[in-house]
């Protein structure tokens, strides 16, 4: 690997490490600190991913006119410098929600086009690798957040948990300041595209729908955990970091699982095998209250985020001139589900408190629905395949 691919990697680790290090401690801070209710541990996550989906739409595009770097250095420095000061010093609920856009506008600037970046130091021969690498490695930096965060914040302090977000944001800042070596585009060679193989525009539409549903699913849980835990199945803060962790771990052993393997891309029919299970599991799950349940079964959020992340990363990466417009709508996509699947499930929550896990029945419902609109699509394209179509 590259240098320049080895920086983009261990920032991207740093990062991933941070935003849902701070998507965990944010929640479980303003329940325990202001007591704020299922509704508005939802905003929290809305507000954070809403300002990250309107921006995504802008930075993938903008980083194709003027650069990556013009975009994703700004990114981490207002992550680092703005966002996760206000968090550390917060007093109040208000101040989490002043803090919760920055960090969306911070982390939209960063990622579209360091993915761009990513594309513009591989070549054609080496992408799948390097973008299964870089999914392997980013995903790693979602465990140590998923787990570090809750554990420093229930051992030290909530501080303590910030304090280590922020040395990981500043890394990552510090690591992509120097140029990163762009590989020559003259002599690349593109497989044409073809209605079956992995350019195919259907199949890029089926992933970015599938990416949607897995982040609404794993967002609107995420920011319920602390809830769940607390009132439901009555689970300290290290022990829910550690359910974080096992769902977050669940990913990262799907990314190096799908690394390894190939020609599962050129199909949906996987895809479609997992979200099923998926859905099926977290509607069973809404029914029962034992931690052992959830360890077991809420992984599968985890290898479903895998699977459509990687097709969606892939397709839009295949054609370079428009790299930083699909690694924008991949950003995009992934993140109108975090932004609506928090106020859904929270809204859910809090309308029917009765039913302490209706989160992951919303979850569930979501991945069947978004499911039945990927097999519609392949129906569709099925369709205008037929002799006078």
């Amino acid at each position: 690997m590259s240098t320049s691919r080895l920086r983009i990697c261990v920032a991207a680790f740093c990062m991933d490490a941070t935003s849902y290090g701070a998507g965990l401690l944010l929640p479980i801070y303003a329940l325990n600190e202001f007591d704020a209710n299922p509704l508005e541990l939802g905003l929290i996550g809305t507000i954070i991913n809403a300002t990250y989906t309107v921006v995504c739409w802008l930075s993938g595009r903008m980083s194709d006119r003027v650069g990556s770097r013009a975009l994703y250095l700004p990114g981490a420095a207002i992550v680092f410098a703005a966002a996760l000061p206000i968090i550390y010093f917060s007093t109040s609920l208000g101040q989490l929600f002043l803090a919760a856009p920055i960090l969306g506008l911070g982390l939209a600037l960063y990622w579209a086009p360091l993915e761009r970046a990513l594309g513009e130091t591989s070549t054609s021969q080496n992408l799948w690798k390097t973008a299964g690498t870089f999914n392997c490695v980013w995903a790693a930096g979602i465990c140590l957040g998923s787990l570090g965060g809750p554990s420093l914040y229930d051992q030290l302090s909530f501080k303590a948990g910030v304090l280590l977000l922020l040395g990981l944001s500043g890394l990552a800042l510090a690591l992509l300041i120097p140029r990163l070596r762009i590989e020559p585009r003259n002599g690349r060679t593109e497989p044409p595209p073809t209605t079956e193989g992995p350019n195919s525009s259907h199949l890029l539409l089926v992933a970015w729908v599938a990416n949607f549903s897995a982040y609404f699913a794993f967002s609107g849980i995420n920011y319920q955990l602390a809830d769940l835990g607390k009132k439901h199945l009555e689970i300290g803060v290290t022990m829910l970091g550690l359910l974080a962790f096992v769902i977050n771990l669940a990913r990262f052993g799907g990314f190096f699982a799908l690394r390894r393997l190939s020609g599962w891309h050129y199909s949906p029919r996987w895809l479609f095998i997992v979200q099923l299970v998926t859905a099926l599991a977290l509607l069973g799950l809404s029914g029962l209250d034992s931690p052992v349940f959830y360890f077991a079964l809420l992984p599968l959020v985890g290898i479903l985020r895998a699977l459509p992340y990687t097709l969606s990363f892939y397709y839009g990466l295949r054609a370079p001139s428009k790299g930083g417009r699909n690694s924008g709508l991949h950003e995009a996509a992934l993140s109108m589900g975090l932004t609506l699947g928090p106020l859904a499930c929270g809204a859910a929550a809090w309308a029917l408190p009765d039913w302490p896990a209706v989160a992951l029945a919303a979850a569930g419902s979501m991945i069947l629905l978004a499911l039945t609109a990927e097999l519609i699509i392949m129906k569709i394209n099925q369709g205008g395949k037929q002799p006078g179509g």
